[in-house]
């Protein structure tokens, strides 16, 4: 008897659902807007470690520099470099893009015995030639993870070679 029931009340039910599926918002979904700059050139990130977490603890240098190479086609954005990787294990891409004057970037690299996990979300500078903001990471090895750490960045263009 119940059963009947639920068959008799699903058509109107999935046609209810259909139709609400139908509506909703008229406008497009909100995609990336034009890059305030073009980020093609050299870069020197600072980071500085703020949070460190598990096994990670009071364990790595406080500050960390790398050079890397950002290309830029559109909002699409990849930037390649040693990062803070194990020496000669490099060179390492990440990708990412720029909507407006923010930018999001996230990859991997070797990082001692494990492997770096990283996410920054970055400010770029009215004038392009600087972005500050956050990297969260996550550090991943034999040892045990840090999930979630935190660091500041500061990154500089530097002028044509």
């Amino acid at each position: 008897m119940c059963l009947s029931f639920l068959r008799r009340m699903s058509m109107p039910i999935l046609a209810l659902a259909a139709i609400s599926a139908a509506c909703g918002d008229d406008d497009p979904p909100a995609g990336p807007t034009t890059p305030s700059t073009s980020l093609t050139g050299t870069w020197i990130f600072t980071v500085d470690i703020t949070v460190e977490t598990g096994v990670c603890e009071g364990d790595n240098e406080p500050t960390w520099e790398a050079t890397l190479e950002f290309t830029q086609t559109d909002n699409a954005v990849t930037a390649v470099g040693d990062w803070n990787s194990n020496p000669g294990s490099g060179p390492h891409t990440f990708g990412g893009t720029i909507s407006g004057n923010q930018l999001v970037l996230d990859g991997s690299y070797p990082d001692g015995t494990g492997t770096t996990l990283a996410l920054y979300q970055l400010v770029v500078a009215q004038d392009g030639n600087s972005m500050t903001g956050t990297e969260t990471w996550t550090w991943i090895g034999d040892e045990g993870t840090c999930h979630d750490s935190q660091s500041t960045v500061v990154a500089n263009r530097l002028g044509p070679d």
